[in-house]
């Protein structure tokens, strides 16, 4: 009888191997006897010879098919598949292949049922046509096999269980690896047995026997037998004994490579912790010397609390030991509370008796060398964030965090700041800011924002707006110029809520101001509040025709007794007005006259031209340089040397000969030759933007025009008018509008769009 090669109950067919001849076996035991591991059942299995056939069919004979399959390859037969297959030599009824051994019937599909998994619920997958081919190819195929419907059941126990179908643990495949006594052994991490193995039993022949070494087992040679007593199952059971062992010779390496693992995690675990427990006791160390400090200054602030006139520099030394010594424990334990707490009761006694108006450094210079102790204007690390630096991601600005105040600020905030309210409130002026200036800026540096901030909006700032809104020029005993300018440069964004009165108070003073008021005190600051367009503007409109009347009305040339105090008013204007204007203003209403009374002394019959010389360097001399060297100005000095020349030159006929000058046509003159000369002239580099207006106001101001506004707006387009004319009152000239970048002008009853020339030419009429 032959035996299969494989485990228990296997089907599988196997390779036939060469028969030995064996003596008949001893008496076998019933296979009722046997375990059922063994294959012990009812029936006798066959089994399956080892021999191989001596002799090989090139291919089987033909397998009765079933009816159905028969009506199939008749049906089939005339198909283009079956005619290729016949010609290779296949018949219906033979299977597949040379020899015939592969299948005889075509495979056959099967649907699994709705919503069923593989092998769910013992379903097979095997269909009618791969049992027949294993029936054929002599296998046997057990009931089994066979197709198991799945029990229908109801809805609700169907779903439950489905659902508890899916925690069952997922078969896996594992991989086999088969490893050697000698890797077992290294992967433990233990040292491998010595060379002698001991005594060696060869037990693969019939009777076991004693052998020297490993090779003489190889010499001998094993071959199959058919002793019914080495029976497949044996075999196959001492696998699965050699893998259970081998799975746990596995474990116990990895156990010791775990435990190695451990034992090292352990031993830098202990290191670690050593180095901590030491890290600890330096700590308690440097904690005790802390608590010995905090200790002296406790006792030093009882002992100064019983002194009268004890002061905050006793305790620098401890405060320096204490930073010195100690900064990470000071930072870590925020021993600044300490500080505070020791000199909070001093501070409180200084501050009652401090005067902040008349002592307005008092306890700064201390607190200055206490500042790091103090953790004054201390900046804190921002927060990590993730920035993306090339945009391309929007990356959310964490959320500020309101910070508590420190120790310091505290005490700044409840003891510091009252007093400073108290005196601010009850005992300063705005009209002497100076102790109040110097206050602020002694504390400004060290004091936090939002104190600073307190003491600007609160104290000082609505007492210098209301003293801004209650200044008047016939009341105030100051400026208005002192009563803003010193604080301007701490105001910062704050500016325009001072400044914005101001400037209407300032427009109001010069629209009320007359001459005779004298000239206005501080008024040359506010230049550079105003901007130079608004400037320009409100001297033209407010100041220019008040000056230009007084030379008009008030001011006479008088050889034997001139009266210079209306030119000295004029002359206070001079780095206020912008040069032409005031060139402009000297040309029209000064030096008419001062040429006028010059010819008149010229034509004298018997004219002394030293006294002339002397008349003319005293008029020159009463101007400032800055004057002189102004265009207009110089022109005309220029004229009234040229008018003395001319009449050396005539001698006795000038009284009859000598012109009488007319400064004003010349002028005109001279502008149209230089209209004329000059085709394009290149403008200036302005800082400010450039508007037409300006651009129409520097062609006036080129062509020595005064561009005046009115006051009065255009009736339909309610433009605002002015008034270009070379009359420092204002008189005459051309009204004219700016709009869509043109000059409007009247032209009878309507206004029409004029050329820069045309309005010139016009304005000179």
């Amino acid at each position: 009888m032959g035996f299969t090669k494989g485990g228990i109950g296997s089907t599988s067919s196997a390779p036939s191997e060469p028969v030995i001849a064996a003596p008949a076996p001893t008496k076998l035991a019933s296979t009722s006897e046997l375990p059922t591991a063994f294959g012990g059942n009812s029936a006798p299995r066959a089994q399956r010879s080892f021999l191989r056939s001596g002799t090989s069919s090139t291919s089987k004979p033909s397998t009765p098919l079933p009816a159905h399959e028969q009506a199939h390859f008749n049906k089939i037969g005339s198909t283009i598949g079956a005619q290729m297959l016949a010609k290779m030599g296949w018949q219906a009824g033979t299977g597949l292949g040379a020899t015939g051994e592969g299948i005889v019937i075509p495979i056959e599909s099967k649907l699994r049922p709705k919503k069923m998994g593989i092998a769910f619920k013992g379903y097979r997958e095997k269909t009618e046509q791969s049992k027949l081919e294993a029936r054929r190819r002599g296998e046997v195929v057990s009931d089994d096999e066979e197709e198991v419907r799945p029990r229908q059941s109801k809805k609700g126990d169907a779903k439950e269980k489905r659902s508890d179908a899916w925690k069952k643990p997922k078969k896996v495949k594992t991989k086999v690896e088969h490893k050697t006594y000698e890797q077992i052994v290294a992967e433990a991490g233990q040292e491998p047995a010595a060379s002698g193995i001991g005594q060696i039993i060869d037990a693969t022949g019939r009777t076991p026997r004693e052998v020297a070494s490993l090779a003489d087992i190889s010499l001998s040679s094993w071959t199959p037998s058919t002793d019914p007593t080495r029976i497949p199952e044996v075999r196959h059971n001492l696998r699965l004994i050699v893998d259970a062992c081998k799975n746990d010779l596995d474990g116990l390496a990895r156990e010791a490579k775990a435990l190695e693992e451990r034992k090292r995690f352990i031993t830098q675990e202990g290191i670690r912790l050593q180095k901590k427990v030491s890290d600890e006791a330096e700590l308690i160390a440097r904690l005790q010397q802390v608590k010995l400090v905090v200790d002296d200054i406790g006792a030093k602030a009882k002992e100064l609390a019983s002194v009268y006139e004890a002061t905050l520099d006793d305790f620098s030394p401890l405060f320096s030991t204490l930073l010195v010594q100690y900064p990470v424990e000071f930072d870590r334990y925020r021993l600044d509370e300490i500080v505070v707490a020791a000199i909070a009761p001093m501070v409180r006694r200084i501050v009652a008796q401090w005067n902040p108006l008349q002592d307005p450094p008092g306890l700064i210079t201390t607190f200055r060398t206490w500042k790091q102790a103090l953790k004054v204007n201390s900046v804190d690390k921002p927060p990590d964030t993730q920035i993306d630096i090339y945009g391309a991601r929007i990356v959310a600005t964490p959320p500020a965090i309101e910070k508590p105040m420190t120790p310091f600020e505290s005490l700044l905030w409840n003891v510091w700041l009252p007093k400073v309210r108290t005196c601010l409130n009850n005992e300063w002026s705005p009209e002497d800011p100076t102790p109040a200036v110097k206050l602020y800026e002694a504390w400004s540096t060290f004091l936090p924002p939002f104190v600073r901030d307190n003491i600007l909006d609160q104290l000082i700032l609505p007492k210098v707006s209301k003293a801004v809104a209650d200044w008047s020029l016939k009341r105030s005993t100051v400026s208005l110029h002192a009563l803003v300018f010193p604080w301007l440069p701490y105001l910062g964004l704050r500016i325009d809520y001072v400044l914005d009165d101001a400037q209407r108070k300032v427009k109001s003073l010069l629209r009320s101001w007359v001459p005779a008021d004298g000239a206005l005190k501080d008024l040359g600051g506010w230049m550079e509040v105003f901007d130079k367009g608004e400037w320009d503007a409100m001297l033209l409109k407010y100041v220019v025709p008040k000056l230009g009347s007084l030379l008009r009305d008030e001011f006479r040339i008088n050889p034997r007794n001139q009266n210079m105090e209306p030119l000295k008013q004029v002359l206070a204007w001079s780095t206020l007005l912008r040069g032409s204007v005031f060139a402009q203003l000297l040309e029209t209403e000064f030096f008419p006259k001062w040429l006028d009374v010059l010819h008149i002394w010229l034509i004298q019959p018997k004219v002394s031209f030293e006294e002339v010389a002397q008349w003319y360097s005293f008029w020159k001399s009463s101007f400032p340089d800055s004057v002189q060297s102004m265009p207009g100005v110089a022109r005309g000095f220029t004229r009234g040397l040229q008018l003395m020349n001319t009449a050396i030159e005539l001698g006795p006929d000038a009284p009859t000969m000598l012109k009488r000058p007319d400064l004003r046509a010349e002028q005109a003159i001279a502008n149209v030759s230089m209209k004329k000369s000059t085709a394009t002239k290149i403008a200036p580099a302005r800082i400010q933007e450039i508007t037409f207006r300006s651009i129409v106001e520097e062609f006036a101001a080129s062509h020595n025009l005064l561009f005046i506004p009115t006051g009065r707006a255009h009736e339909k387009s309610r433009m605002p008018l002015f008034r270009i004319s070379s009359n420092i009152g204002g008189k005459g000239g051309l009204l004219v509008y700016v709009q869509d970048d043109a000059v409007w002008a009247p032209d009878g009853d309507e206004y029409r769009a004029i050329t820069l020339e045309d309005m010139v030419l016009r304005a000179n009429k």
